[in-house]
């Protein structure tokens, strides 16, 4: 074998390259300043639509004026050049020799002689219609897909209008006729009542659920990370679901360790979430056993924890399993008629467990039970910074120390782990009248509440231990405590769930120190009634908030849509506006606006209630018009008029400050 001496390579001759500029599938090219062809290989020619080189050269005398569809593309061109002596992957829509139109990319140099004069320019051209197709494509799905989502959105909050409405009215007479049923001594017309209102709150929950769903779809969920203790959420847990899971004669069975040690990570997700599974166990069994079980495991380098839900229920076949998380998604169509729901439970649940890092899956075997997993990661990192009370900090700050309290005047137990918290609202509520007890935990407070009989009791939701909502069930159970009015204060955005257990009214941090203090002042003092002006279209709903209103004292005015409203403002000066939003003629957007605009009426306190589900665009046209929004349907005859109370109270205190 003849081996070949480096210093004797051949080097290709001009022949060879000649080939290789002949042979490209990229159009190569030389041209002069003036625009001529010095050199094209037939890959161009092809390129722009011509059949030879020669032809190309004869039919393009001057490549930029012939050939760009925008005039503009090719000033940016000359531009990058003159600047940069090169462009590189320089896109634009050209016209073939045909007329039709499609898209290159040019990589282009300048070649210069030694005085730096412009010899000529070469480089390369690609044919890149396709991509630019396929990315048109995709801009028009996507565009397709965004609107459909946009939709969607709106056929659910339209939907969820629609449906609330009627609701609210079925939901609000029942409770009504099932009150003067009970103080008539119908019991047997109670009871029917008494279903008929169950009825329609369970309706409302499935819609509501939907629109969680909705929700999580939009990516407009929030989390809120704490840290808490294992073991005590499992037994929380547990001692809220226990008469839910012995309702079919079952038996709860908590199987965990008391050394689990903590998690960071968004409690009112996991514990939801534990609800769920737990609860659809209790449906499908039946005289069984139901088990919640936990541990804590090492994988890689990160700790998880594992929840698991076991039950000895119906069980699933292998193919109802494995489509048992999708939504309006049960076993079958008799596991439907059978027990009922909307197969949503599942569903959010591990759309929660997604949400904060984790899965959620089953294990099932038909006839003999099911087994769902549940694995979370120990310690949740958030992607966004997490939310912060200063602004509540800063209106606190405003008020004077308190010296020393009276014991007449009324008492607010706060339950708040916040120091801060403790020291600033002790000092404002004094300079209102009241006497303050904090405690930083659920546990003593809970010993305080029972020692010291509060007039009312302010629970903060997120705290260690004990919880706000464990907190509040052992309130609400407590029958020598029941009756102590309690107000969350807090940043967990979670009404469903305080209402569902029992709270007196729910506020949100940050909040203004007026509105505050006229909630308290509702629990401890009886405002007079007053005039209340209805706006709303809809007369059954109308109806039903007069006849609320006016057991309660109060003169009702109606009005059945916005200008009408403004009408009787001109005779009339009610204390408050309650107003609906989706109306004919003028909206209550339209006459909120009016209402503020209006010196003699901008003081009026204004509560929306709407069945629209209030979108963000929604908020910002209502903010600083409207006092508060109630969801039609979501809230009881107590809450309205608790509401109704607590702005009039507030009107006074005003009032009060200002003289």
């Amino acid at each position: 074998m003849t081996h070949t001496h480096p210093s004797e390579t051949t080097i290709p001759g001009e022949s060879t390259y000649r080939s290789i500029v002949e042979h490209a599938i990229e159009g190569i090219f030389q041209t002069a300043p003036d625009g001529h062809y010095l050199l094209a290989n037939p890959a161009l020619a092809g390129i722009y639509g011509y059949a030879s080189v020669e032809e190309l050269r004869s039919g393009v005398k001057e490549i930029g004026r012939q050939l760009y569809v925008d005039p503009a593309r090719r000033d940016e061109f000359i531009r990058l050049m003159n600047e940069k002596d090169a462009v590189w992957g320089f896109e634009s829509p050209i016209y073939r020799k045909n007329g039709n139109i499609i898209w290159i990319s040019e990589n282009v140099r300048v070649i210069r002689g030694e005085n730096g004069e412009v010899l000529y320019y070469e480089g390369t051209v690609e044919d890149i219609s396709e991509r630019k197709r396929a990315e048109e494509e995709l801009r028009r799905a996507k565009t397709a897909a965004e609107e459909a989502s946009r939709s969607k959105s709106q056929f659910l909050a339209n939907m969820s209008h629609e449906l609330r409405t009627p609701l609210n009215a079925i939901i609000g007479y029942s409770e009504l006729l099932r009150e003067e049923a009970e103080e008539m001594g119908e019991e047997s017309f109670s009871g029917d009542l008494r279903k008929i209102e169950k009825a329609g709150k369970h309706l409302l929950e499935l819609i509501n659920g939907v629109l969680d769903i909705a929700k999580i779809e939009a990516g407009k969920m929030e989390l809120h990370v704490e840290n808490f203790d294992i073991a005590d959420m499992l037994r929380e847990v547990a001692n809220t679901i226990s008469p839910v899971i012995q309702k079919k004669g079952n038996q709860l069975i908590v199987d965990a360790p008391p050394t689990l040690g903590t998690m960071r990570t968004d409690l009112t997700k996991v514990r939801q979430s534990l609800f769920n599974l737990l609860g659809n166990a209790g449906k499908f069994t039946e005289n069984g056993r139901v088990t919640l079980g936990a541990s804590r495991k090492n994988l890689g380098d990160q700790e998880w924890i594992e929840f698991q839900v076991s039950d000895t229920g119906i069980g699933m076949t292998p193919e109802q399993a494995a489509k048992i998380f999708e939504p309006f998604t049960q076993a079958d169509a008799s596991t439907t008629r059978k027990y009922g729901g909307t197969g949503l439970g599942l569903t959010i649940t591990r759309e929660f467990c997604r949400l904060i890092g984790g899965e959620a899956k089953v294990t099932s075997k038909l006839g003999t039970g099911s087994t769902f997993i549940i694995t979370l990661p120990a310690e949740f990192i958030p992607s966004a910074s997490e939310e912060n009370n200063g602004a509540l900090t800063d209106f606190l700050q405003r008020v004077e120390p308190q010296t020393e309290e009276d014991l007449d005047q009324p008492l607010v137990l706060l339950i708040d782990d916040d120091l801060t918290i403790h020291d600033l609202v002790k000092r404002f509520l004094h300079k209102e009248g009241f006497r303050t007890l904090c405690s930083q935990n659920g546990v003593d407070g809970i010993e305080l509440a029972r020692t010291c009989n509060p007039s009312v009791i302010v629970l903060d939701v997120m705290m260690p231990t004990m919880d706000g909502w464990s907190v509040l069930s052992r309130l609400k159970g407590d029958p020598e405590l029941s009756q102590i009015p309690v107000v969350m204060l807090t940043m967990v955005n979670d009404k469903a769930m305080g209402y569902t257990l029992g709270v007196d009214d729910y506020m949100l941090k940050p909040i203004e120190r007026m509105d505050f203090v006229g909630v308290l002042k509702r629990f401890c003092d009886q405002s007079k009634p007053g005039t209340v002006l209805v706006v709303e279209d809809d007369q059954p709903s109308r109806e039903l908030v007069r006849d609320m209103l006016e057991r309660d004292k109060y003169t009702v005015v109606e009005a059945r849509n916005g200008l009408e409203g403004l009408e009787r403002l001109a005779t009339i000066v009610p204390e408050l506006i309650l107003l609906d939003l989706m109306m004919p003629e003028m909206d209550g957007f339209e006459f909120a606006a009016e209402v503020r605009n209006n010196p003699l009426t901008s003081h009026i306190p204004i509560v929306v209630m709407t069945a629209k589900d209030i979108t963000p665009e929604d908020r910002a046209r209502l903010e600083g018009n409207v006092t508060r929004v109630l969801q039609k349907g979501a809230y009881s005859r107590d809450d309205l008029l608790s509401e109704i109370r607590s702005r009039i109270v507030k009107i006074g205190a005003r009032a009060e400050l200002v003289s």
